[in-house]
């Protein structure tokens, strides 16, 4: 991993990291999210990634994403997502 920012915001007790990984083939978030709490020897429950990104014919990609201290800081700053109601399409 090459990390291009690792920024620590001590305000929300995350980092902020973009970061440059070489993969054979278009990395899931489920992927992502293993390979970066390895690296931080953190939890996979405290990353949360906003975007990866490849460029066409290059198996480079970029990845941008949050590691926070804990789940309860995850869970109080990280948006919710939304349910789909039963029986709407």
């Amino acid at each position: 991993m090459k990390f291009t920012l690792n920024f620590y915001n001590s305000l929300l007790h995350r980092h902020d990291i973009v970061v440059k990984e070489n993969y054979p083939s278009n990395p899931t978030y489920d992927k992502v999210k293993e390979d970066i709490a390895k690296q931080f020897k953190k939890t996979i429950d405290c990353v949360a990634v906003k975007s990866v990104k490849g460029s066409f014919g290059s198996s480079e990609f970029t990845i941008e994403a949050r590691v926070y201290d804990s789940v309860e800081n995850l869970q109080s700053i990280e948006p919710k997502l939304k349910v789909k109601k039963e029986g709407s399409s």
